[in-house]
């Protein structure tokens, strides 16, 4: 079995570099063409699942219209509730929260009123990222797309990896980004971060 990993297509605040974390932020027009983009690229799709919200399931949608499924919300995948800093920039964060910025980057075990931890994060998607399978292993299914968001993923392919969760910085995933994870006696990762179907946007 294959998971296709998706981040979702941009939307009005990745574009301006916001925090979005659980806020319900819809695709912009170019997120909307590159999910058309990546649902194009994809040639098989047994299931689709999402996030529950609005940018991941936009963006799911267009993958799932093509292979004639329905998607599947899965709540485990939303993103990293990171309210205490929704709708600033990453340098306004670091300047009016800067104890709580440090912490939260650096102690994957951090958290206060506002700010989830990454353990916390990548606990819930391990989880769910584990029920799909088994729930797709029942199925028959072969190729399962999985649309998250970039901390939520990250704290995923962490874990498939056995790299420390701090690591998520080590790299990106840029937005309708694909990453492969292929599932047999343990998971590894054979893509990460591919996004040569956009290169034509």
């Amino acid at each position: 079995m294959k998971l296709y990993l998706v981040r979702h297509g941009e939307t009005s605040w990745n574009e301006k570099g916001l925090w979005q974390g659980i806020a319900d932020v819809p695709l912009n027009e170019r997120g909307r063409n590159q999910a058309k983009k990546l649902a194009e690229r994809l040639k098989k799709a047994d299931a689709v699942y999402s996030s529950p919200l609005m940018r991941s399931f936009e963006t799911a949608k267009e993958i799932a219209e093509k292979f004639e499924k329905k998607v599947k919300i899965e709540e485990g995948l939303k993103e990293c509730e990171i309210s205490l800093w929704n709708g600033l920039t990453v340098e306004e964060a670091m300047r009016e929260y800067p104890y709580e910025f440090k912490k939260w980057s650096t102690d994957p075990n951090f958290e206060v009123e506002g700010l989830e931890s990454m353990k916390n994060v990548q606990k819930r998607v391990v989880k769910s990222m584990i029920k799909i399978v088994a729930r797709e292993r029942l199925n028959g299914s072969n190729d399962v797309v999985v649309v998250s968001h970039s901390l939520s993923l990250r704290s995923f392919i962490c874990w498939v990896l056995g790299l420390p969760l701090h690591l998520h910085r080590n790299f990106k995933l840029d937005n309708a980004s694909l990453s492969i994870v292929e599932i047999e006696s343990k998971p590894r990762l054979i893509l990460l971060n591919d996004t040569c179907h956009l290169e034509s946007s």
